[in-house]
């Protein structure tokens, strides 16, 4: 008897097949734009293990409403009747995806993760998760009678606003090559307009129209890159407003939920790029005002296995199935 448990993000997607334990017993990975769809993804493993799952749970990058999700940033939907129908079995659960991350902060360890600041050793309390990836996601973990809950949100889509006289001109360039992420009458912008493989390229290009510069590089990649290696200045203070901007609201939320047990950041650019999180990281993290000492003595990792999706739907389904 097997579990199918599966992280579908705008870029990849994460399939395997898990023991009742939790134990995964095979794990494949496919693209989530062009090739074949998930559910195709799905029926191929089924067809290869010759049984169908048990049950079957599936983080998903999109907003969840009524069982049903499509994807933020890949042009692909699907519901848990569609799934149910594909694995033979009533037994499935679509989560937003950072609902997933957040369960996987139940079993994380130091082995997963670099400590930033504060005891390398996690301590237990409340705990956040933020993850630049190709979108941005949010989840939070407490604990209420004597068991895990997730508490799931959109935190990707809570607004930035500038916070120098730069920044208000590269955002109102960004506003103007991206009219769809304003946030009301103003310059605010979505988070994930910033912080996120899809929204970097745009701010890259909003700052190099402001410096008359080149914008040749394409992709969130090349920009990290180009930044490290000071080949491009517009790549420079791009990924610096990225680096800012991520601290100081990773910081918030940290405050907002009391994240004594750590904040953890991951997602794909994080994980990529460990070498963002500098001084001018945590100042910007720890950057309260007269609340500072309250930020500074938050816990704040690099949380660096990607498997956290599917680490997640596997304790989402420990825990409902054997609840702690």
């Amino acid at each position: 008897m097997w579990n199918l448990l599966a992280d579908v993000g705008g870029t990849h997607m994460r399939i395997a097949a898990a023991s009742r334990a939790g134990d995964i017993l095979d794990q494949k990975s496919f693209p989530s734009k062009g090739g074949a769809g998930f559910l195709s993804a799905c029926e191929a493993m089924i067809a290869e293990r010759k049984s169908t799952p048990a049950a079957a749970v599936v983080a998903a990058a999109g907003v969840v409403t009524n069982g049903a999700v499509r994807l933020t940033n890949s042009e692909q939907s699907f519901s848990e009747s569609d799934l149910a129908r594909v694995c033979a079995t009533a037994d499935v659960t679509i989560l937003n995806d950072f609902e997933a991350a957040a369960w996987s902060l139940v079993s994380v360890t130091d082995a997963d993760t670099t400590c930033l600041q504060g005891p390398v050793d996690i301590p237990a309390g409340p705990r956040v998760i933020i993850g630049p990836g190709t979108g941005l996601g949010v989840g939070a973990l407490i604990r209420a009678h004597d068991r895990p809950h997730v508490i799931a949100g959109e935190g990707g889509h809570i607004s930035l606003s500038p916070r120098s006289a730069d920044d208000l001109n590269y955002f109102e360039h960004l506003v103007r090559l991206w009219p769809d992420v304003r946030m009301g009458q103003g310059i605010a912008v979505e988070a994930e307009a910033v912080l996120s493989g899809t929204g970097l390229p745009v701010l890259y290009r909003a700052i190099a129209a402001v410096h008359k510069t080149s914008d040749e590089i394409r992709n969130a990649k090349q920009i990290f890159d180009a930044a490290r290696a000071g080949t491009d200045e517009a790549a420079q203070i791009a990924v610096d407003l990225f680096r800012r901007y991520l601290g100081a609201m990773a910081g918030d939320l940290g405050l907002v939920y009391g994240a004594s047990g750590g904040v953890f950041v991951t997602g794909g650019l994080a994980i990529s790029n460990p070498w963002i999180f500098d001084q001018a990281f945590l100042d910007a993290f720890n950057a309260g005002g007269r609340h500072s000492h309250w930020r500074k003595q938050l816990p704040l990792y690099l949380y660096r296995n990607s498997d956290f999706g599917l680490i997640g739907v596997r304790n989402y389904l420990q825990i409902s199935t054997y609840p702690m």
